[in-house]
């Protein structure tokens, strides 16, 4: 009996420790990390929409990063110039003499200028490749749009303005930084001030006394916060996506100073004419007279695609974006050069022989208008030139004096060749 009882005994406890070996092995295969193949696919399932997901919220948190500080109004189709259409208006005798008095007090027609919005939208018709491109808001550096002006029209300023509010992104412009360089238009005063008080990231600055358009950026330059100094000419239109390339491409290279293209706005139409084919570069003559050149064909060969940026041999000088620290290394300005003029080659020669690069982005687009004649006199245009010769062009610079006799009796400087030299070995 006691022998019976022991054998039942045994069978049982062998039962249960199959059983309990069974329900050890179902829960090791539970947990393991070698899952069955319904489990893979389901997993494969999940972090393919987990990935499709994490897309969707990047791109929301790019459209997010990418929004511009303030929104233009709809588009008008109706409206007088939008969408860059030239305006052509009927005019009584006495509204064209209205018309005539501006364009010769502002060599611009404002009489136009002022019946046009100051939102009103551009077509963007850069390529495709420019309007597809996708960048990381993240990782591109601030900015700050530095705009000098004198004795400027009201709507081509506040066309100006509100043009870099509404095109740049907020999570990119850290200001706009205007400098009044000692403006007597009554309408610049209280009325500006006031305006730009109700307007975020804008801050003015007056001179105390006539500096001329260097010495007005540099002082712009001295209060910027922003990684990157971009100037602008105080009568511009920016296209969207103008300052995106701008700030990808000194983020690649610090020590590259890049300009947009520069299109064309009718100074008496307000035509927007927006460059399509490929962008021209700078250059100058014997006289140092900045002027446009087709892409010579080895710059062709060197660009990968259409939208690479293009090397220029010098800038025009009125708009461009250079990392605030390299233009501080450069020595920035020129401080002996007057007013404006000259200048542009002058920065232009020292980024080249200073180990730099000047480049133009043919993604990056920016209206201009050019005025019918030059607003105000450049007496001291030859002594800036004189200037750049001396100190970038060693003996080249003897074609510059055969070109330009009256350039001989400004020879003498305030200053010694070697002094902006140094300043970037």
């Amino acid at each position: 009996m006691r022998g019976r009882c022991s054998r039942k005994l045994g069978v049982l406890a062998k039962a249960g420790v199959l059983l309990w070996v069974l329900w050890l092995g179902y829960i090791l295969l539970a947990g393991s990390p070698f899952p069955s193949s319904s489990t893979v696919e389901e997993d494969e399932e999940g972090r393919n929409v987990r990935a499709k997901q994490r897309s969707l919220d990047e791109a929301a948190a790019d459209g997010q990063l990418a929004r511009p500080l303030y929104s233009k109004p709809a588009p008008d189709s109706n409206a007088m110039g939008e969408w860059g259409r030239a305006t052509h208006l009927n005019l009584s005798p006495e509204e064209k003499k209205l018309e005539q008095d501006s364009v010769e007090r502002y060599a611009i027609n404002i009489y136009v200028s002022d019946k046009i919005s100051l939102h009103r939208h551009i077509q963007d018709h850069r390529m495709n490749e420019c309007r597809s491109k996708k960048f990381d808001y993240r990782r591109l550096p601030t900015t700050s749009v530095i705009i000098a002006f004198y004795n400027e029209a009201w709507s081509t300023l506040l066309r100006t303005i509100h043009s870099v509010l509404e095109t740049t992104p907020a999570t990119l412009l850290k200001e706009i930084i205007l400098i009044d360089d000692y403006s007597d238009r009554v309408y610049l005063k209280s009325q500006l001030a006031q305006h730009i008080s109700e307007v975020n990231r804008v801050r003015l600055i007056r001179t105390k006394k006539r500096e001329g358009l260097v010495r007005a950026r540099l002082i712009g330059a001295t209060y910027a916060t922003g990684d990157v100094l971009t100037f602008l000419d105080c009568h511009c239109e920016c296209v969207p996506g103008w300052i995106e390339p701008l700030l990808e491409r000194i983020a690649e290279n610090a020590s590259t100073i890049v300009c947009p293209v520069i299109d064309t706005i009718d100074w008496n139409t307000f035509e927007f004419y927006m460059q399509t084919d490929e962008p021209m570069i700078g250059g100058f003559d014997w006289r140092l007279t900045f002027q446009w050149h087709s892409v010579p064909e080895v710059e062709r060969k060197r660009r990968k695609s259409r939208i690479d940026p293009i090397r220029s041999p010098t800038m025009a000088g009125g708009l461009f974006a250079v990392s605030k620290a390299y233009f501080e290394y450069l020595g920035t300005y020129d401080m002996g050069m007057e007013v404006w003029g000259g200048e542009n080659l002058e920065l232009s020669f020292r980024v080249w022989m200073c180990g730099g690069s000047l480049e133009i982005h043919p993604c990056s687009h920016v209206g201009h208008v050019f005025p019918k004649k030059a607003p105000y006199a450049r007496p001291n245009f030859l002594q800036n030139t004189v200037r750049a010769a001396e100190v970038w062009m060693d003996s080249y610079k003897q074609h510059f004096y055969n070109r330009n006799p009256p350039a001989k009796k400004v020879r003498q400087l305030q200053m010694k060749p070697t002094q902006v030299f140094k300043q970037c070995v």
